[in-house]
């Protein structure tokens, strides 16, 4: 996938509670997906239109890893986002694997935080 310079994530946190709405454009448009998580190892549900998404996030040390299954309609994928954060918390690394049939995918998307 090409990168798209618009993508960002924004991420409110006050432990154990988490909402990450990330927001990307790709050949079909541009999506939006709110993620309603908790960091302490519990099964969070989310839905979104005909997209159903069940995940558990933990703390590993310093990185914050979520793994998920997503279902739309008979589609089933699944996979792993692992964050992290610079020292001076400007910028957001993510690992993301992902799991569809017999397709995966593996990315790495770094985040630099907006002075705007």
């Amino acid at each position: 996938m090409p990168p798209d310079d618009t993508a960002m994530e924004l991420i409110q946190h006050q432990e154990p509670k988490l909402t990450i709405t990330q927001v990307w454009k790709d050949t079909e448009g541009e999506h939006t997906v709110v993620w309603q998580l908790t960091t302490d190892g519990v099964e969070n549900l989310n839905r979104m239109n005909e997209v159903e998404i069940a995940s558990r996030t933990i703390w590993e040390d310093n990185k914050l890893v979520t793994e998920w299954r997503m279902r739309r309609g008979p589609q089933l994928s699944e996979g792993k986002y692992v964050r992290s954060l610079s020292e001076d918390r400007k910028t957001l690394m993510i690992g993301i694997r992902r799991r569809s049939g017999s397709n995966e995918i593996e990315q790495h998307l770094i985040f630099v935080e907006s002075t705007k």
